[in-house]
């Protein structure tokens, strides 16, 4: 299974409503119609990404899916309007008890396939049921999968719906070894890279959480392992964990200004490429006072009041520590 959990669960809803969606229309099904509604809903439902014009995610969807329908208003487009509208109950959007609500979910199905363009299937609605029943059995064990016995996440809040994260551990250590020794294993450098990449990953069941319940707005702070910036590959694959668009939205990572002055090259390419990086303010930082080169970085951190400055009085992405 892919370590980047949030595009899975995206591929995994995608190809939900294809499935669906063909086999509820039938002949009448569009690829291209279906590929527009598709791309928008993604793109308010998980990614956020257009600008909220309503109170809610529901009214939202419901508003650029309106845009949808008014490039194309034909009848099969109306038809796939109202049935991505049904979808909101299968995608947590609203409220739905597949045990109560089934029956009369797929009714509804039924009777917009008959009044829309005219399909009579007796045997449509049974085999719908099992369909929907067969998604809802495989969203729970994706989800449940997700779960990890030995790691888990403590998140300090920060303040404004911002987090400071850490890995925490549940594996059992022999008491023989000293914990300096077990500090100093915990913190070499590749056991802390493979740290990291448990991290995200558990940071990102995290974010698809707060996404399927319609959560856009909490920023995750995690400390990098400078490190990887020497490996090029292992770099990548722990990039790829979070590599979609709500996770690159709102992880990101700090780093001493020194570390960065060491890896300037690199971290500007990955900043660049969309991740979005906080600057620690340490002495190196004090010897230099670029204050120009800190507009490149998401958060700006503060962890001794000898690093205060006028020029960041009124700035919300000042964090003091």
């Amino acid at each position: 299974m892919s370590l980047n959990v949030v595009s899975t669960y995206v591929d995994f809803t995608k190809n939900n409503f294809l499935n669906s969606t063909k086999k509820i229309m039938g002949k009448y099904y569009n690829k291209e119609i279906f590929l527009q509604y598709m791309d928008m809903y993604i793109n308010v439902r998980y990614f956020n990404q257009m600008v909220g014009v309503r109170s809610n995610l529901e009214a939202n969807l419901n508003y650029y899916l309106g845009e949808v329908y008014s490039k194309n208003e034909s009848k099969v487009s109306k038809f796939m309007l109202e049935l991505f509208k049904m979808y909101y109950f299968i995608d947590d959007v609203k409220k739905f008890d597949y045990d109560k609500d089934i029956k009369e979910f797929v009714q509804e199905i039924v009777s917009i396939r008959e009044n829309k363009v005219g399909i009579i299937d007796k045997e449509f609605e049974d085999d719908y049921i099992k369909f929907l029943l067969d998604i809802r059995d495989r969203k729970v064990k994706f989800v449940d999968s997700l779960d990890s016995k030995d790691f888990s996440l403590y998140l300090n809040d920060i303040d404004d719906n911002r987090y400071k994260v850490s890995l925490e551990t549940s594996v059992s250590i022999p008491k023989l070894y000293s914990n300096y020794a077990i500090r100093k294993v915990w913190n070499s450098p590749v056991i802390s890279e493979n740290a990291l990449q448990i991290e995200l990953y558990l940071l990102s069941q995290v974010i698809l959480r707060d996404v399927i319940k319609g959560i856009f707005q909490d920023n995750y702070l995690v400390d990098f392992v400078v490190s990887l910036f020497s490996k090029k590959e292992k770099l990548k694959r722990t990039i790829s964990i979070i590599r979609n668009d709500v996770c690159l939205e709102y992880i990101s990572f700090s780093i001493s200004y020194h570390d960065f002055l060491e890896n300037k090259e690199v971290v500007l390419n990955l900043i660049h490429d969309g991740i979005n990086f906080n600057i620690i303010l340490d002495d190196d930082f004090m010897k230099i006072k670029n204050y120009g080169m800190l507009d490149i970085f998401k958060y700006i951190i503060i962890l001794d009041s000898k690093y205060k400055s006028d020029r960041f009085l009124g700035k919300k992405n000042v964090i003091l520590m």
